[in-house]
């Protein structure tokens, strides 16, 4: 394989398919009536200097299988990549990037806390919500841990390797990573919280001041919990000694940790013609006719302004009000989709080690505000045709500021030439970021198009990769 520059992200191309590096621009038209839906969304809004990388694929024998991974990590895209090239489908890859951010965002993701994915299942054409939040439980605002047996549904879910195969990755980087620019920027901002307590100072504090972008991260206590979880599975945190630790340092009966369960859920759904976009539903909040009312009514403002006006219409009032998350996004060969969010609660969760395990505690959510994962899906044929996560920085704006990102920003994709760049029209200093891959296929010739947008405010990483089918 070789690496190449699309439009300033990184790519992976197999050899095989190398050709002249330029698209071939064959435009897609859609039926009238789909037009006018998808005009109504406008041009894409998401932060500022946003540019997408696109590739043209036409299906045919021979062809190289694409997929496509994006992450608020780019460690974590780089695993993604590297389990898709291993063969891996999208539970896999999500399972995978979801265990490394563990290690290279543990800020925003960590054992002790949870998340929220949307999941298509290409073969059987349904789309679910898969809720993992971590729940308050316990005194003190303590995290009920729902992150693993949620992760581990997921790769369940539509996957095909076996688990420990996703923990290795994450397991290899505990020992020694390099600190990333989105770690940097956040052990920065929270670096008094953290001094506070004598585990989390040796770690990311090691001189007295915090570890720089580029530093070496060793944590080799958490090395030893991954290892717990790739030999023993889930049973590591449901019922053997982490997850006893993670309850007594949550002051959680263990009992609850244990009989802990995540759900499968319907999805909100916003039909669009033949396609149908799918958000996270969970059973504190009806939010799909809240959605689609919100929608409708920002449909003819300008598309610097529509964020805002969802945002209103979901109930959004105030600033501050969202706990930090990150996500990532998997659009396999197979077209399979996920799109996840994940918490701790609060950025490095409680700002407490748990002893001896090398994991934050997190603390307790009651909603996704943290985050809104969606799915753009064509039921009718089995793909997905967009997958986003929008994520809140905690400190940036309302908690339903992320799920009025990700709402405005689907993009116009079928009134544009194939090989158009994302264009920003939303302002540098908004709430909320936003990362997807959006895809649209011509009826008529059987190209696919797809652009990755990785939004550099997360300092995320779109990859696409091309293997042999």
């Amino acid at each position: 394989m070789t690496e190449t520059s699309l439009l300033g992200l990184r790519t992976v191309t197999s050899s095989a398919h190398r050709g002249t590096g330029q698209p071939v621009k064959m435009p897609v038209r859609a039926p009238h009536s789909t037009r006018r839906i998808w005009q109504g969304l406008g041009a894409i809004a998401i932060a500022a200097s946003l540019v997408g990388g696109c590739v043209n694929t036409k299906y045919r024998t021979g062809a190289p299988a694409q997929s496509f991974v994006a992450a608020d990590e780019p460690r974590a895209a780089e695993i993604g990549r590297d389990i898709i090239a291993q063969g891996g489908k999208a539970g896999d890859a999500a399972a995978a990037m979801a265990m490394a951010m563990t290690v290279t965002l543990p800020s925003r993701v960590g054992l002790t806390g949870g998340g929220v994915c949307v999941v298509f299942d290409a073969a059987k054409k349904d789309t679910r919500t898969l809720d993992f939040l971590p729940r308050p439980a316990g005194s003190g605002g303590g995290a009920l841990p729902g992150f693993l047996r949620g992760v581990y549904a997921l790769q369940a879910s539509t996957g095909a390797m076996r688990w420990e195969q996703a923990v290795v990755p994450a397991e290899q980087l505990a020992r020694s990573t390099p600190v990333s620019r989105a770690l940097a920027r956040d052990l920065a901002d929270s670096a008094s919280r953290l001094s506070a307590d004598p585990e989390a100072r040796r770690v990311f504090l090691p001189t007295g001041a915090p570890l720089a972008e580029g530093a070496a991260l060793s944590q080799p206590e958490l090395a030893a919990s991954l290892s717990q979880v790739r030999r023993s599975g889930i049973a590591a945190m449901y019922g053997g000694l982490l997850g006893g630790a993670v309850a007594q340092a949550a002051a959680i009966d263990p009992a609850t940790v244990r009989g802990f369960q995540p759900r499968w859920t319907g999805t909100a759904a916003i039909p669009l013609g033949i396609v149908s976009m799918h958000f996270a539903q969970l059973p504190e909040t009806d939010n799909g006719a809240a959605l689609t009312a919100a929608w409708k009514a920002a449909a003819d403002l300008p598309s610097d302004q529509r964020a805002a006006r969802v945002a209103q219409g979901l109930g959004a009032s105030g600033s501050g009000a969202s706990a930090p998350g990150a996500g990532l996004v998997v659009i396999d060969h197979e077209e399979n989709g996920v799109a996840c969010s994940f918490t701790m609660g609060a950025p490095f969760g409680s700002g407490r080690m748990v002893p001896g395990t090398g994991l934050l505690a997190a603390r307790g959510v009651d909603g996704a505000g943290f985050g809104a994962p969606g799915l753009l899906t064509n039921a009718i044929v089995g793909r997905t045709q967009f997958a986003g996560a929008a994520s809140a920085a905690g400190n940036d704006g309302p908690a339903a500021a992320p799920a009025a990102l990700l709402t405005a920003a689907l993009p116009a994709a079928l009134d544009k030439e194939p090989g158009a760049a994302i264009r920003v029209s939303r302002a540098a200093n908004g709430p909320g970021r936003a990362t997807f891959v959006t895809c649209q296929t011509s009826m008529e010739s059987g190209w696919k198009e797809c652009q990755i947008a990785a939004d550099p405010r997360a300092h995320a990483l779109g990859i696409l990769v091309e293997t042999e089918r």
